[in-house]
């Protein structure tokens, strides 16, 4: 992986993703009832899963949005609403790590539509925190 800086999952973090992919005319799509703007933002998240889901702790997904307090990606399998999962999201300048919980999972075409609420630690523990 050629990346410039791995850093934890900040909104700060979330805000540099954000903007690098900002268009300076490009308006925000509809809100609804979510608390920030969603962006279309394509690339791959890795996904790392509890034992108690399929035995397959880690897995590649499509990232599908990004927002600052969350995001939503497409997979093969269902993910179980409530589910804690670990996560990266990687770009060439920057990647980031920590951790979501499954909103919501919602069955598509040929894959599943996951949305993801990042879980944003103090300092003292996401120390203790495994990823």
């Amino acid at each position: 992986m050629n990346t410039e800086r791995i850093v934890k999952l900040t909104p700060q973090a979330i805000q540099e993703l954000l903007d690098s992919r900002a268009q300076p005319d490009e308006p925000a799509p509809p809100r609804g009832r979510r608390r920030a703007d969603r962006w279309a933002f394509p690339g791959t998240v890795e996904v790392w899963l509890p034992d108690e889901c399929y035995g397959e702790r880690h897995i590649l997904a499509t990232l599908h949005n990004l927002s600052q307090h969350g995001l939503a990606l497409r997979t093969r399998r269902p993910i179980p609403t409530d589910t804690r999962i670990s996560l990266a999201i990687h770009e060439p300048y920057l990647s980031c790590y920590g951790h979501g919980v499954v909103r919501h999972c919602t069955r598509a075409a040929n894959s599943y539509l996951v949305g993801v609420e990042f879980m944003f630690y103090p300092e003292e523990e996401e120390d203790e925190d495994q990823f």
